[in-house]
């Protein structure tokens, strides 16, 4: 049994294919057989220009087909297609999405950002302590998901157009970072117990990783902000070269840290762990336990 996600997003497009390490369980972890991730960058045009244009389109149904082959070749079982914040915001996304599904057979769903926000806490909520207090963070390329996990049940959530390629664009409206503000001083955070942070997305766990915290430890705000300040001091070249940060990421991950800061200091946060999953691990549970519950009846 293999089941496949494709993650359509701002800055990158992800192929995932896992194997259920127990058939006959529900709640099971994946094998990873095969990931590749390809650094489209759509954001740039959709976030300018409101739509994706001629060259990244073309860029995007070449990256399907290549993926429509790898799904064929490794014999697939399901697989869904999700395309984020640059799909949401571009005035030809679903008409491309109507083209790849014609050229290539797969059917992309352009989501909302609370379904991408459901889907992403899928991949996450199993393994959290039941009685503990979080505030989950995804940050994008084109949007942060932000929600309140009490527990093990989530309270409130919602999605903001803030994310790191439109920030490196400079197209993050002001008026959107006060509503995000004005929602994380609402939330009924539990007076005297901590409160920690989830962050979910590739730049989190990079940072992670270069505050050098050790892998299942939280890393707390300290060592976030000034990992923060010393990449933010570094020119382009030197966080490809130095840091070891593939070329795409080097341009974002100082705006995510900006947002991970902001967010985690507004909720007098100083604790945030980095799990390395995401929308793709939370598409390939959600098709997995469908089909499991199939199976079963």
């Amino acid at each position: 049994m293999k089941i496949a996600a494709i993650d359509i997003g701002s800055n990158a497009v992800r192929l995932y294919i896992g194997r259920p390490l127990h058939e006959d369980l529900q709640d099971t972890d994946f094998k990873s057989v095969e990931f590749t991730r390809l650094p489209l960058r759509l954001g740039d045009d959709v976030f300018k220009n409101k739509e994706i244009g001629r060259r990244k389109a073309d860029l995007l149904i070449k990256a399907m087909q290549s993926f429509a082959l790898l799904l064929e070749i490794y014999n697939v079982d399901a697989v869904r297609v999700c395309a984020t914040s640059a799909m949401r915001d571009a005035e030809n996304g679903e008409k491309l999405a109507k083209d790849i599904r014609k050229i290539t057979g797969l059917k992309i769903d352009i989501i909302s950002g609370k379904e991408e926000s459901r889907l992403v806490q899928a991949a996450i909520l199993d393994s959290l302590p039941g009685k503990s207090t979080f505030l989950h963070i995804d940050v994008g390329g084109g949007s942060t998901e932000i929600s309140f996990i009490r527990n093990g049940k989530i309270k409130q959530y919602e999605s903001f157009n803030i994310g790191t390629v439109r920030m490196r664009e400079g197209k993050v409206k002001p008026t959107e970072v006060q509503r995000m503000l004005k929602w994380l001083s609402e939330l009924p955070l539990p007076a005297g117990e901590t409160v920690k942070a989830i962050g979910t997305g590739g730049n989190i766990v990079k940072l992670h990783a270069l505050a050098g915290t050790a892998s299942g430890e939280a890393l707390n705000l300290h060592h976030l902000k000034s990992t923060h300040f010393y990449i933010e001091s570094l020119s382009h070249h030197d966080r490809v070269y130095e840091l070891k940060l593939n070329p795409d990421r080097a341009e974002v991950i100082n705006h995510a840290g900006s947002i991970f800061i902001q967010i985690m200091e507004s909720c007098n946060i100083h604790e945030i762990y980095a799990p390395n999953v995401g929308l793709k691990d939370g598409i390939v549970k959600q098709l997995w336990k469908k089909r499991f519950r199939a199976k079963k009846s």
